[in-house]
């Protein structure tokens, strides 16, 4: 029955994850390879800056909404709040870039509201996702996420075929499977669920007053995953840009199993959090931690043992052996990534809000800081730096505001599994045999160290097993 449970709750959000970042990372992919760096590089930026204008526009409804409705089935109304300032907040927005790209001059500031359509699309679809989410209703939106970027990925195709892949058509292929995302989320909703669009006043206004304490942690927390673009956009070359961003979507692929734990976990935790944490949870909280860390130290190991060879090959050698520096540090914030998760998760499940946005603003201005030295002097490289330092610093922080004031978590699955990813990926890199093969002794070292080490056994995966199953 644990089983079950937990297969169906993790089934159903990794379709979003695939859809999101598998779909996603081939389309970016296909068109990667087809365009020069220089227009892949403006394409990059203007999605940055498009992603990061839509998350300053949410205000921290996000989680503050899916904690709502997970927590008490009387707050459905954040949802249609949150939709109504969604749309309110893209109109705006729509007419003020509009109006700039009237005043301002050169191609980029005129192509910008159209990567901002696409972007509003998708952002006025959040507060329908998040509600589905809250209810672990994670299998309807999936499948529609799969679909509309299964379409985008075939549109992409479709123009590499007609000698017709270009920026304007690319961002009309995003507008519009964009906007059919939306739709059919909105066609579900209406007629499979009892969401109500009624809207109140008052009731906005307390969401809005309860998402004001973690704005700024909001705003922060996105300049941590999207500022280093920006800033690269503006101090380096397009073409480092290209290679960077490319390295960093390999970065976020590879973070997939993360991003189907992450929303299992929140509304779990929002649940079991309401009460004193018992011993009994924080045994399991910490299992959970230990088989999560030893996938995600794993990760890194196999795919940078991979990247070169393998990304050269579907690449046509445009990018691999050029940006692999870059990944080799990204890749090094995937454990540092799931364990923040766990500790965010856990932070906000509290309302601990303010605590968050310290935590938050301090690494994101950190992260600036560092990327405005690094990156004239290392470019992209300087760059993949300064988000590894932050993250470590954010990791830092969260651990002693969860063990402060929350619940213990060990520190020894990290202690043990990242030497011995490490060593495996030494050990491995100096020996001149077939990637493959490789491949294969660099797994085979990491299991029987974390064997031995009883970082895997039984305990710890029937634990996680019991956490996830509540």
């Amino acid at each position: 029955m644990l089983r079950n449970k937990a297969f169906i709750r993790f089934f159903s959000s990794g379709l979003q994850a695939l859809a999101l970042q598998v779909l996603g990372s081939v389309f970016f992919y296909v068109i990667s390879v087809y365009l020069s760096k220089d227009s892949f590089g403006a394409i990059s930026w203007m999605n940055a800056l498009s992603i990061f204008i839509t998350t300053i526009l949410g205000f921290g409804l996000e989680q503050v909404v899916i904690r709502r409705i997970a927590a008490s089935q009387r707050s459905d109304w954040a949802a249609a709040a949150f939709l109504f300032h969604s749309l309110a907040a893209f109109l705006v927005t729509l007419t003020l870039l509009a109006l700039l790209s009237l005043v301002l001059h050169g191609e980029i500031y005129h192509v910008l509201p159209w990567f901002f359509i696409a972007q509003g699309l998708l952002f006025m679809g959040i507060p329908l996702k998040q509600f589905l989410n809250a209810k672990e209703k994670f299998t309807p939106y999936g499948v529609i996420a799969i679909i509309s970027n299964s379409l985008r990925v075939c549109g992409a195709f479709y123009l590499v075929a007609v000698h017709q892949l270009q920026v304007r058509s690319i961002i009309m292929v995003m507008i519009c499977t964009a906007g059919a995302e939306l739709l059919a989320l909105l066609i579900y909703v209406i007629t499979k669920t009892d969401f109500s669009f009624k809207f109140r006043f008052q009731a906005y206004k307390k969401l809005i007053k309860e998402s004001t304490a973690q704005y700024v942690s909001v705003i922060f927390d996105m300049s941590l995953s999207r500022m280093d673009w920006l800033l690269l956009g503006f101090m380096a070359s397009k073409a480092v840009l290209a290679d960077y961003s490319f390295a960093y979507r390999a970065y976020e692929l590879s973070r997939l199993p993360m991003l189907i734990i992450a929303p299992v976990i929140l509304p779990r935790l929002s649940r079991l959090m309401t009460l004193k944490p018992t011993n009994e949870l924080q045994e399991q909280v910490n299992s959970f931690n230990t088989a999560e860390l030893l996938l995600a130290m794993l990760l890194p190991l196999v795919f940078n043992i991979l990247w070169t060879p393998v990304v050269g090959m579907i690449t046509g050698g445009k990018y691999g052996a050029t940006n692999a520096a870059e990944f080799l540090v990204l890749s090094l914030c995937i454990p540092l990534q799931f364990f923040i998760n766990l500790l965010w998760s856990l932070s906000f499940s509290v309302k601990k809000y303010k605590a968050v946005s310290s935590v938050t603003v301090a690494c994101a201005i950190t992260n600036i800081a560092l990327n405005l030295i690094l990156i004239p002097l290392f470019n992209g490289i300087g760059s993949a730096v300064a988000f590894l330092i932050t993250n470590i610093l954010q990791a830092v922080l969260y651990y002693r505001l969860v063990n402060k004031h929350i619940m213990h978590i060990s520190l020894r699955p990290f202690m043990i599994l990242l030497p011995t990813a490490l060593a495996g990926w030494f050990i491995t890199s100096s020996i001149n045999i077939h990637f493959l093969f490789r491949l294969l002794l660099g797994i085979a070292f990491y299991l029987l160290v974390a064997l031995v080490s009883k970082q895997l056994s039984r305990r710890t995966i029937q634990n996680s097993k019991q956490f996830l199953a509540q």
